[in-house]
């Protein structure tokens, strides 16, 4: 989101219709994956769910798949904004688990406002540094050089965005994608015009590479937070991923080169 509020004014309905597709050739790749993994592993089974238990479980998470459509309802319809509808749901969220199902009691409520309020300190100390780097990389004018630097270096569109790519999967490996945005948006976005480039296209494109860095190691969270629920080391973590890492890198570098993967959704929507 904060990608796509520096880089364009398209709607929160574009940012999701961009993402729509390779989504799902993401998901589609690493399920087909499993498939064959688990197949070939001769893995275990569980029994297939009964109608009756599948009833249980909607019913019991009907609370939960009404937060989405209050969410998305809410914007749409114009009842509130997108910052209006975080409130929303942390109220609503509040209200199921403390009236409906009553897994939280007040006296619980303390040390997650508390532990939430340190999480978001962080994140913001982040964010304030990374802003006033971007702010001193542009009132040096350093975005410009780089952009004039690259553009005389670099005369196709492919090869720069293959090197963006390589940059962005290193930078990824060591920073979080909140501070890499706000710190290389800056950068990039005076070079997306002389090559060409949509900034839809360049802004999934790079929420991508700076995704996949949370599963590479040395920095990788996903990889601390997979090892600790599978009571595993980060080596074995880190080997046990590699595969979905290539997935994730081969349909990187097909969205690269064919962008109409990623665009045709929003302009059939929108007949751009």
């Amino acid at each position: 989101m904060i990608l796509y509020s520096m880089i364009s004014n398209d709607s929160l309905e574009a940012l999701f219709l961009t993402g729509f597709v390779p989504g799902l050739l993401i998901m589609a790749a690493m399920s087909l994956y499993a498939w064959f993994f688990c197949r070939r592993r001769r893995t275990r089974t569980s029994k297939r769910v009964s109608l009756r238990e599948l009833l249980a479980v909607l019913r019991e998470s009907v609370w939960a798949l009404l937060l989405p459509v209050l969410i998305f309802g809410g914007i749409y319809s114009g009842l509130f904004t997108a910052n209006e509808a975080a409130v929303v749901a942390c109220f609503y969220a509040f209200f199921v688990e403390i009236v409906i199902h009553k897994d939280m009691r007040l006296r619980d409520v303390k040390p997650v406002v508390v532990s939430s309020a340190v999480t978001s300190a962080s994140l913001l100390v982040i964010v304030a540094g990374a802003s006033v780097f971007g702010e001193y990389l542009t009132f040096q004018q350093i975005p410009n050089l780089v952009a004039k630097l690259v553009v005389a270096k670099i005369h196709s569109p492919w090869v720069f965005l293959l090197a963006v790519n390589i940059l962005l999967l290193l930078v990824g490996m060591f920073m979080d994608i909140i501070s890499a945005t706000l710190i290389l948006t800056p950068i990039f976005l005076p070079l997306l015009a002389p090559f060409g480039i949509d900034t839809l296209h360049f802004g999934l494109l790079m929420t991508l590479n700076l995704g996949i860095g949370y599963c590479t190691p040395p920095l990788g969270v996903s990889l601390y937070i997979s090892g600790a629920v599978a009571h595993r080391d980060l080596f074995y973590v880190a080997r046990a991923v590699l595969p979905f890492l290539a997935i994730q890198i081969a349909i990187l570098l097909l969205l690269t080169y064919c962008p109409d993967l990623v665009l045709w959704l929003p302009r059939l929507v929108y007949g751009g």
